[in-house]
C-alpha cells in the first residue's frame, strides 16, 4: 500500500473511530433529539453527531478535503467549489454515510429508554448483556451484517482506493484496502489509547473472505424495498419475477455500505446469498462495495474475482426526487478508460453536475462471483460490467 493512500485510509479509520466514540459517550437523549447541523434543525443527533466528528477528522488531515455527505452537499457541490482552478486529474475525494439504519438505531434507543433501569448513554445500550440478540431479533442476524453503521470510502484519481465500516452495535471495524479486507474487533469505547492504536497495520486483525455459491442458493438475494418507488424499481428491472421476488428476497430492509458483508463467510453458509442489489440508491449507499470487492478473495481461495457487479439501466428509469434511479451509460459516473486497460473510472466531473452529488442514485448488481444464473440474467438484457483495475 504506497504512502499516501495508506494515510488516506488510516484517516477514514481515525474518522469512523472518533465518530463510534462521539456517539456512544452520548446521552440517549441527546441523540433522539433533532439537533441544528449545516444550518437544517431536523437532524437527528445519532446521524448529526458522527457527521460533524467525521467531518472534523477529516479536516485535521487536510483543510482541503472533500466530505461527500447527504447533509453537507445540500447547499453546493463541494466537489464543484474544490475544483475550481485544479488541475490535477480527479480529485481525491471522500464519500460518508454516518449513520446507517438510523431508523432501526432509533427504535433499538427508543426501547432501551423505556426499560425500567434505562441506561444513560447509548454505549451502555451497546454494550449490555444480550444487546446483540436483542438487535437480531428486531432488525435481522447476523448483526455483524445488520448492525446499524458508520461508513467511509475514499476515492483517488477515479477509483475507490478504500473503505472502512464501523459496525455500532457489534463495535467491529471491518476495513477494505490493498492490504486486504480484514475484520477488527474493537476495545471498549472508553480506552481511548487502545482504539486510537487501531490502523492499517493493526496486529489483531483477521482476514474475511467472500464465498463461492452453491447452486441451490443462487437465487437468494437482499434488497431494499422500504420505500415508495423501490418496488417499482425492482420490478422495471425485469431481473426477478414478481413471484420469485417473494421466494428468494431474504431481506427487504437492509443497510447499505455493509450489504456487501452478505455474500462473505460472516453470512452462515447454509443461508448464503447469491447477490445483492442497490435498487436506485443513493451512491453513499454503495460505493462502498467496490473496495471490499476489489481486494477481497474467496473462502476457497483460486486467484478469481470474488465478486462481479453489473451496472442495471431501464429505457424509462423511475425518479426519486427528481434523480434517475436507474441511470444509462450515457448518465452514469462509470466510464471506460483506456489508461486503465479498459476498466472503468468514476467520472468525477459527470459528480460535480450535481447539486447534491451524495444523491446520485444507481441500480447496482453485485453478484458472487460464480452465480452463472443471474449472470447469464443480466448478460442477456446487455447490462454493463463494472470493473475496476484490480492492485
Amino acid at each position: 500500500m504506497i504512502g499516501i493512500e495508506e494515510a488516506y485510509c488510516n484517516t477514514a479509520i481515525s474518522a469512523v473511530l472518533h465518530a463510534n466514540h462521539s456517539l456512544l459517550e452520548s446521552r440517549i437523549e441527546e441523540v433522539l433529539q433533532d439537533i441544528n447541523v449545516w444550518g437544517k434543525g431536523d437532524t437527528l443527533g445519532l446521524d448529526a453527531k458522527p457527521e460533524i466528528t467525521i467531518a472534523e477528522r477529516i479536516k485535521r488531515f487536510d483543510q482541503y478535503a472533500i466530505l461527500l455527505t447527504e447533509e453537507r452537499g445540500e447547499d453546493a457541490n463541494p466537489l464543484a467549489r474544490g475544483s475550481a482552478g485544479y488541475s490535477g486529474g480527479p480529485r481525491t475525494f471522500f464519500i460518508c454515510d454516518p449513520t446507517d439504519r438510523s431508523a432501526q438505531l432509533k427504535h433499538f434507543l427508543e426501547l432501551a429508554r423505556e426499560q425500567p433501569s434505562k441506561p444513560i448513554k447509548v454505549g451502555d445500550v451497546v454494550n449490555a448483556e444480550g444487546a446483540r440478540k436483542q438487535w437480531e431479533d428486531l432488525f435481522g442476524a447476523p448483526a455483524s451484517i445488520t448492525g446499524a453503521c458508520s461508513a467511509i470510502t475514499c476515492v483517488r484519481r477515479g477509483l475507490p482506493i478504500c473503505s472502512v465500516i464501523l459496525n455500532y452495535i457489534t463495535q467491529e471495524l471491518f476495513v477494505a484496502c490493498s492490504a486486504g479486507v480484514y475484520q477488527i474487533s474493537l476495545p471498549n469505547y472508553q480506552d481511548i489509547s487502545a482504539w486510537r492504536k487501531i490502523d492499517v497495520h493493526f496486529s489483531g486483525k483477521k482476514i474475511i473472505h467472500f464465498r463461492q455459491i452453491a447452486p441451490e442458493r443462487s437465487r437468494k438475494f437482499v434488497t431494499f424495498l422500504g420505500k415508495r418507488g423501490y418496488s417499482e424499481n425492482l420490478s422495471e428491472s425485469r431481473l426477478i419475477a414478481p413471484e420469485d421476488v417473494k421466494r428468494d428476497l431474504v431481506y427487504n430492509l437492509p443497510g447499505g455500505p455493509s450489504r456487501i458483508l452478505y455474500l462473505t463467510e460472516l453470512q452462515p453458509e447454509s443461508e448464503s446469498i447469491g447477490f445483492i442489489l442497490a435498487n436506485g440508491e443513493k451512491i453513499s449507499e454503495w460505493i462502498h462495495w467496490f473496495a471490499f470487492a476489489r481486494y477481497g478473495s474467496l473462502l476457497e481461495d483460486s486467484g478469481e474475482t470474488p465478486v462481479r457487479f453489473y451496472e442495471i439501466f431501464q429505457d424509462r428509469p423511475w425518479t426519486r426526487d427528481g434523480i434517475l434511479m436507474s441511470t444509462t451509460p450515457a448518465y452514469s459516473i462509470f466510464r471506460v478508460r483506456d489508461s486503465l486497460q479498459g476498466r472503468m473510472a468514476i467520472d468525477v466531473a459527470h459528480l460535480e453536475t450535481y447539486s447534491n452529488p451524495s444523491k446520485y442514485r444507481s441500480t447496482l448488481l453485485a453478484i458472487a462471483a460464480d452465480n452463472d444464473w443471474i449472470i447469464n440474467i443480466v448478460q442477456q438484457y446487455g447490462h454493463r460490467v463494472v470493473e475496476f483495475l484490480a492492485e
